[in-house]
């Protein structure tokens, strides 16, 4: 529970903003001043950082301390800090903002300035104090000033007797925001201009837009610094840094080191070590219901295993905190003792593998990356990072590829595209498969695999500008699931063996991937048309996630369900094609024979 804010106290701290003629009263400490939208005092100069200063009570004193990057001028001398006593009064000018600080009794003699805002100007030749002046006409005697007369004249706003600034400290900001208001558009203005979204060095893995690495955001870590203009009062400020650690971390506003990256499109923190090793977006596309849960909870353990025993790779999380979601799901699925424990819900549009983000000045559902790093012992430079979705199978379908739902345009930018073809879907595999024993036959599903297949391949070239006839060359890897009970349909010979210790077998691939493209051109040819439409570099693979047919249970609340039996998982061949496309964009790591 938060815990109370301190009692009001007697004297108080009075500001004044001499640029727009806000006034406030300290109530409690710490406060806080400056652009953030949480801050006690908002500022309103374009370069004015979340956090321009705090006030903090230190027994019968209050001591202001200044963050600014530039020079801050205390008193019209260069400082970072001062004290209030009673009855004393200090001018601030720093990023842009013109501030005076009085300490009294009874703030109710600063507030009667409040709605007749006045100033007085003191000629240092003359030796003689003229006014009192309206803002706009202090800003018609300002422009007559000359640079010498700049620098010894000074202007003292109502409420101040012994302290004011000189002319030269605050006509750059006086002339000009003398009579503005601290407006929305001003606080928007803050932001930078947009970061082109289509050339850069990196690709952000959530938002899928490039930027360059002195564009990438920080976060911010202190408290104070909660309430992001474009993510929302509860998420941590983004800023771009502009000091740093001597360990070259970033500072944020409040002096506390900022490590954390976020992207510049979207905001969102990227990976630990995003900038430090590449990052492959390995794309699942299929259907509602097809299985690409299972699948990618299957797979992500299966890789942990074959990369390290086969080729002395390690797979990990590059980042536990932001995989848990997809850990929970593997943890389910293989610690289960019954089908009820093993299921895994649909993923749905609205769920909790998807968050909402800004992009291209719109709030819009997209899915969560879960990003594994692969490395090899002694071997460093060549570590690499691979980032899988678990896209809901609708984020697919021809009528959700609108502005506001573009959460599977990740396909365009892939290093490796997979395509997780359910054959018990299709009508022309059900009625081969007489006499297998499986619940999902004996359910009735629109089969519009092909029609995805034929989105995919738009979605792809449009989002690369590629004429219709053109082909990527992307991995693209046609997997056709639920192998355990279509597979005798290949024939009597076993599929040939695609690993052995050490190496990949392209040759072996290539044979099993011609049988099956064979079996899919009889029963359902457009799969493989629409496939070869859309990338040059296609193979064919039989795989099994689970490795048995499912088993029909009723849950506790009495719906009938389908779900892996714990005890007959055998997963199958799961991890091949993922290995192949490895295989193609880092050798080194997964050489091929």
């Amino acid at each position: 529970m938060l815990s109370p804010r301190p009692r009001p106290f007697a004297p108080r701290v009075c500001l004044l903003n001499c640029a727009t003629g806000e006034r406030s009263i300290v109530a409690a400490t710490p406060f806080i001043i400056g652009a953030n939208a949480a801050a006690d005092f908002r500022t309103s100069s374009l370069d004015c950082p979340p956090v321009l200063g705090t006030i903090q009570q230190r027994g019968d004193e209050f001591e202001v301390t200044i963050n600014s990057d530039g020079t801050a001028l205390v008193d019209g001398a260069p400082g970072s800090q001062f004290t209030l006593h009673l009855g004393e009064e200090h001018t601030l000018t720093a990023c842009g903002e013109v501030l005076a600080f009085k300490c009294l009794a009874d703030p109710q003699e600063w507030l009667a300035y409040e709605h007749e805002m006045f100033w007085h100007f003191f000629d240092a030749e003359a030796r003689q104090w003229y006014g009192p002046f309206s803002p706009e006409e202090l800003r018609d005697h300002l422009k007559k000033q000359t640079p010498d007369q700049a620098a010894e004249n000074l202007v003292m706003p109502a409420g101040l007797r012994d302290v004011g600034f000189f002319v030269k400290d605050v006509l750059h900001v006086l002339p000009e925001r003398v009579v503005a208001a601290a407006t929305d558009e001003l606080v928007q203005a803050v932001h930078a201009e947009p970061v082109n979204t289509e050339y850069g060095e990196f690709t952000c893995p959530v938002c899928w837009f490039k930027f360059d690495r002195g564009d990438a955001m920080n976060i911010s870590v202190h408290a104070a610094l909660r309430g992001d203009p474009l993510l929302g009062e509860d998420a941590m400020q983004r800023f771009h840094a502009t000091r740093f650690t001597d360990r070259g971390q970033a500072i944020d506003a409040m002096g506390i080191a900022a490590p954390d990256l976020a992207c510049p499109h979207c905001r969102r923190k990227l990976p630990p070590g995003f900038m430090e090793t590449p990052h492959h977006i390995f794309s699942i596309v299929g259907a509602p219901s097809s299985g690409k849960s299972y699948y990618l909870s299957v797979l992500t353990r299966t890789l942990q295993t074959s990369l390290y025993q086969n080729f002395g790779v390690t797979f990990r999380d590059a980042d536990p905190s932001e995989n848990v979601i997809l850990t929970q799901m593997r943890t389910q699925l293989f610690s289960a003792s019954t089908p009820e424990d093993a299921f895994l819900a649909k993923t749905e549009l609205e769920g909790m593998l998807y968050e909402t983000l800004p992009r291209l000045g719109r709030k819009v559902r997209l899915p969560k990356p879960f990003v594994f790093k692969l490395s090899r012992r002694n071997a460093h430079d060549t570590d690499f990072s691979i980032v899988f979705y678990d896209n809901a199978g609708e984020h697919f379908e021809p009528t959700r590829n609108s502005a506001d739902s573009p959460g599977a345009q990740h396909i365009a930018v892939a290093s490796g595209i997979f395509f997780l073809f359910d054959p018990l879907h299709n009508t022309e595999f059900r009625q081969r498969l007489k006499g297998v024993r499986d619940p999902q036959i004996q359910s009735r599903r629109l089969d519009q695999q092909d029609v995805i297949l034929a989105e995919t391949e738009v979605r792809i070239k449009n989002v690369l500008g590629l004429d219709s006839r053109q082909c990527i060359d992307t991995p693209f890897a046609v997997m056709v699931g639920k192998s355990d009970t279509w597979e005798p349909m290949l024939g009597p010979e076993p599929l040939l063996p695609s690993i052995e210790k050490g190496a990949l077998l392209p040759d072996n691939i290539q044979s099993n991937s011609e049988r099956i493209r064979e079996l899919l051109l009889e029963l359902c040819p457009a799969i493989v048309s629409n496939a070869e439409a859309i990338s040059s570099n296609v193979a064919y693979f039989a795989i099994s996630p689970l490795g048995c047919s499912p088993v029909q249970f009723t849950d506790i609340e009495g719906h009938i369900r389908i779900g892996p039996d714990p005890q007959q998982m055998k997963p199958k061949n799961v991890e091949v094609p993922t290995l192949w496309a490895i295989s193609q964009i880092a050798p080194e790591v997964v050489p091929r024979k």
